[in-house]
């Protein structure tokens, strides 16, 4: 059973609502990965079969950023990953990110603190803010061409 943890509607009426075997026990997902599959694979196909919250299951759970076990979306992960999909389950769209503003240092640890990758705004923001902190014995002068001809006439 998948169990929210804010209130949205359609979880109470989700057809798997109440039902055992849509989260197996982390002892099975340790030690018998294959077992997994064998256990969540008819499932799987219920869910993309009578299913019509799919979507904004995968949209609750995030199942790749919250590294999930079990099914969800009609399609069974393990450890964030998706390892076999019903035939017949929708594709699948990338998720908006909860970072908030893009392209600010704010953005940045959002991303980081909700275990996201960074988003392009966001690389940039951190490539930059490394290049900061790094300060000014990072980036190499070229010497001066009056530098060069004293190292000449020294030599």
């Amino acid at each position: 059973m998948i169990t929210s943890t804010s209130s949205a509607a359609w979880t109470t009426a989700a057809p798997c609502a109440g039902i055992d075997g849509y989260l197996p026990s982390e002892d099975l997902v340790r030690r018998h990965p294959d077992e997994v599959l064998k256990a969540c694979g008819p499932l799987m196909d219920d869910c993309a079969a009578l299913c019509p919250f799919v979507l904004q299951c995968y949209e609750r759970v995030r199942p790749q950023s919250n590294g999930f076990d079990g099914v969800c979306a009609a399609r069974t992960w393990i450890n964030g990953r998706e390892v076999a999909a019903a035939e017949g389950a929708p594709a699948l769209s990338k998720l908006a990110s909860r970072a908030g503003t893009c392209g600010t240092s704010s953005g940045v640890t959002a991303h980081r603190r909700l275990g996201e990758p960074l988003c392009g705004q966001c690389r940039v923001t951190a490539q930059r803010a490394e290049v900061r902190r790094a300060g000014a014995a990072s980036i190499r002068k070229r010497a001066s061409h009056g530098d060069r001809q004293a190292r000449i006439r020294a030599s």
